[in-house]
């Protein structure tokens, strides 16, 4: 198995994103990362812009000395004369101006020769023979003398007509140059850091503004956590993106501060709720262990029989209160995930359950259903149509029945029942809220209110309408996804088939299907038959 090693570009990579992770859980205050990101970034660009000015520098006074000293060594060329004949023993001295440059003449023999008086003594390479042979026109380098450097041009030498008798060589000092870069650095150096410190300074400003909402925001969620005051809001200034943090937090302590109130609230009626059946149930049971503590006082067992029952029912609703207590307590969305659902098959599950409990008063539920599939979570789905079946059935007559339509992501349950006064149809969905004619009816006042829970977190709604033939009817509608085709609920009668009074639609919709107005059923041809 191959690794990356040190230097490769997998390592460099690991490198700068550990680097990263280290800067970013350091112990540097978000302010002071700021500065430290911006001091970088500065001196990063200043750096660059100091080197490529200083090497744009040098090229620039490179090229005019190597112009320069070319012209001068092709004048030099021109005039310059050896004071002995070739092939005479001893030096040659040079006549001639050479502008004062160290300057020296390489013959076509491979020997050199100078200036009277000149001390240096300039190093031949195998490029400069070559000029000196005519194979070169000429040749510009950089040499060092006694640790002096020194630009050298190479040039013909041209005293004889027609005729590359050797070459001449002029060098320049590059001490100017070398101090002109020196003092040019240097003044980079000083604006580099003084920009630097300046950017640094300015970056703190900046950030102490630029984060100033956010301690505001800080102080405001550390006072909220201190007083546990949540009404005391973040103040928003502007549109950016500090703004819309604050916004948010905004958003999220009103969201709060609501959930507080609902649970305080749930508290406040869950409590008088409980206070009547608790009380009942202990008076039954007092009375039950006086009687039974004193033979004396025993009750009749008629008395006692019908005791026992009221406690019994006592019991269970509580059992149920308390249940749906636990249920409306869930201020946050249950651990059920959503997904795409058919209402039909939850409204047959939570049909087939509420049947066994509809038996003791021979109320039948008819189910009429087209595919309606939608996105959500079946369970609390199927809870919210067993409370509306559960509620139709409670309301309906001995041998009535109950009407459900499933189709285009609504559920219409409809009873037989007293109906709902308009003027309570809004107020039924409220928590232990109990119409005047179901006062005398076993509840909790909570099975609807849990329907409206579910149909708003599902983003649907709930409402309650009159049935064309008297009774209450539930309308439950929830949004179908958009790639689902369209589809709408149409109610059974008694015998399976459609309920009377149903009219005919020719254009209500796609082929066979047929939609629910507020006016009453419609009906389509094709469907009708009793699941």
């Amino acid at each position: 198995m191959e690794t990356a090693g040190i230097g490769s570009p997998g390592h460099a990579a690991a490198d700068r994103t550990s680097w990263r992770r280290r800067f970013a859980h350091s112990h540097l205050s978000l302010r002071n990362r700021m500065v430290v990101l911006i001091g970088v970034a500065v001196a990063a660009v200043v750096a660059v812009v100091a080197g490529v000015a200083l090497a744009s520098t040098g090229i620039v006074l490179n090229n005019s000395i190597d112009d320069q000293l070319t012209e001068q060594a092709q004048a030099v060329a021109r005039t310059v004369m050896p004071s002995m004949p070739p092939g005479a023993r001893g030096p040659r001295w040079l006549t001639g101006s050479n502008f004062g440059l160290p300057a020296q003449i390489i013959l076509e023999d491979g020997s050199t020769a100078t200036w009277a008086g000149q001390s240096v003594t300039l190093p031949v390479n195998d490029t400069d023979l070559a000029v000196a042979e005519g194979v070169t026109d000429k040749q510009l380098r950089t040499v060092t003398v006694d640790g002096a450097r020194y630009r050298v041009a190479t040039v013909p030498l041209l005293f004889v007509p027609g005729r590359t008798p050797g070459a001449i060589q002029l060098a320049r000092p590059m001490a100017d140059v070398d101090r002109t870069l020196r003092t040019l650095g240097l003044i980079l150096l000083g604006v580099g850091v003084a920009g630097v410190a300046g950017a640094v300074l300015l970056g703190r400003l900046i950030a102490r503004a630029s984060l100033k909402p956010v301690n505001a925001a800080a102080a405001a969620a550390e006072e909220v956590a201190r007083t546990q005051d949540l009404s005391a809001l973040i103040p928003v200034t502007g549109s950016d993106e500090i703004a819309r943090l604050a916004s948010s937090l905004n958003s999220m302590l009103r969201a709060l501060e609501a959930s507080r109130a609902r649970q305080r609230e749930l508290v406040d009626d869950a409590s008088h709720e409980l206070r009547t059946p608790l009380t009942s149930l202990r008076t039954n049971i007092e009375l039950l262990l006086r009687a039974e503590a004193n033979p004396r006082r025993a009750l009749p067992a008629n008395d006692r029989d019908a005791l026992l029952r009221d406690v019994d029912a006592q019991i269970r609703e509580l059992s149920g209160l308390v249940s749906e207590l636990v249920e409306l307590a869930r201020d946050e969305a249950p651990p059920e995930d959503v997904e795409r659902t058919d209402l039909t098959e939850i409204v047959h599950a939570a049909a087939e359950r509420v049947r066994r409990r509809a038996k003791a008063k021979n109320v039948q539920i008819v189910v009429t259903a087209v595919s309606s599939p939608v996105d959500g979570r079946p369970h609390m789905l199927e809870r919210a149509v067993t409370n509306l079946l559960d509620n139709a059935v409670k309301f309906s007559p001995p041998q009535g029945e109950v009407l459900v339509a499933v189709g285009n992501g609504e559920v219409v349950v409809t009873d037989q029942g007293p109906g709902i006064a308009p003027e309570e149809r809004l107020r039924v969905f409220d928590r232990f809220y109990r119409a005047a004619s179901a006062r005398g009816l076993p509840g909790s006042g909570l099975g609807l209110a849990i329907v409206a829970d579910a149909a708003a977190m599902h983003g649907g709604s709930v409402r309650a309408e009159e049935a064309p033939r008297g009774g209450a009817r539930m309308r439950l509608s929830l949004p179908v996804p958009g790639d689902v085709l369209w589809s709408a609920p149409f109610e059974a009668g008694s015998d399976g088939g459609l309920p009377g009074g149903w009219d005919e639609v020719s254009s209500a919709g796609p082929a066979g299907f047929a939609r629910a107005s507020d006016h009453g059923p419609r009906r389509a041809r094709g469907f009708g038959r009793g699941l």
